[in-house]
């Protein structure tokens, strides 16, 4: 394979995860495994993550369990969880075991919910601060986590972590130093229970207000944050199964170039893996 066409079909998987991840998905699952070894790490982990968690899951099985930890901490808390539901207990176990603590410990938290549930979605990994600080220190709380966070929100809550309202990051910035965060903070600050099923969830008139809802537990606890995105994932997951249409050519539309570039290394790479798999005469 030339240079030229190795650098098409790199550029593909980084312009085009999406796509890439359709075509691989049609592939054996054994060269797709040694393919996407060969290919760069950060490639490899983007594409992962744009296919349907059952394809990745089986994936994880042929990777070595290292190279699978290192995939997946690479990406999004929910997609993990994901994964992991379709890996089996044994293999889910033992890359739980592999993962960074923060990642390792949130992503246990969404595997205690069903699939179809809210937690099973939500972020874990939120900005909170308690309801007895000033607007200075709960700025200095966020600076010292050094997280930046998407939806610019912090979640106030009490010492037993019962949610009692919420700052976004422009009214702290705003608020005088000394200013009680209970007095900054929004009260009216509808959530959403961590078990509500996800089609109930998307039926909540909130989020014509917002994309983000606070999560809750059954003892009214802030255990974590759904968007709205992540909603419409969810959705869209536990209503798709991997399947070609009749007739589908994964790479129309897409570019002829990029994708026959991109089969192309893929079969350069399945070659040599069935070769070293013939035996010698």
């Amino acid at each position: 394979m030339s240079d030229q066409k190795f650098d098409l079909a790199l550029a593909f998987l980084q312009s085009q995860s999406g796509a890439a991840a359709r075509i691989l998905e049609q592939q054996p699952i054994e060269y797709v495994a040694e393919f996407l070894s060969s290919v760069p790490h950060t490639l490899a982990a983007t594409v992962i993550a744009k296919m349907l968690p059952q394809y990745p899951a089986r994936l994880c099985k042929i990777f070595d369990p290292a190279v699978s930890a290192g995939l997946l901490a690479d990406m999004e808390i929910s997609l993990v969880a994901s994964i992991m539901r379709y890996t089996g207990k044994e293999k889910s176990k033992q890359l739980l075991g592999l993962l960074p603590d923060k990642t390792r410990i949130a992503c246990r938290l969404l595997l205690n919910y069903s699939e179809e549930a809210v937690g099973a979605w939500m972020t874990a990994n939120i900005s909170i601060i308690p309801d007895d600080c000033n607007t200075e220190e709960a700025l200095d709380r966020i600076r010292s986590e050094q997280k930046i966070f998407d939806s610019g929100t912090t979640y106030v809550v009490d010492r037993e972590r019962h949610l009692k309202g919420v700052l976004k990051l422009s009214t702290l910035i705003r608020s005088a130093p000394n200013t009680s965060v209970a007095i900054a903070m929004n009260k009216n600050c509808e959530s959403i229970p961590a078990r509500t099923a996800l089609v109930s969830a998307q039926k909540n008139p909130a989020w014509a207000q917002t994309d983000n809802l606070p999560v809750t537990n059954r003892n009214q606890q802030l255990v974590g944050e759904l968007r709205y995105l992540d909603l419409r994932k969810g959705l869209e997951q536990i209503s798709t199964t991997i399947a070609q249409p009749d007739g589908a050519d994964p790479i129309t539309g897409i570019g002829e170039v990029y994708g026959s570039s991109l089969l192309a290394l893929f079969n350069t790479v399945a070659d040599i893996a069935h070769a070293k798999t013939l035996p010698r005469s």
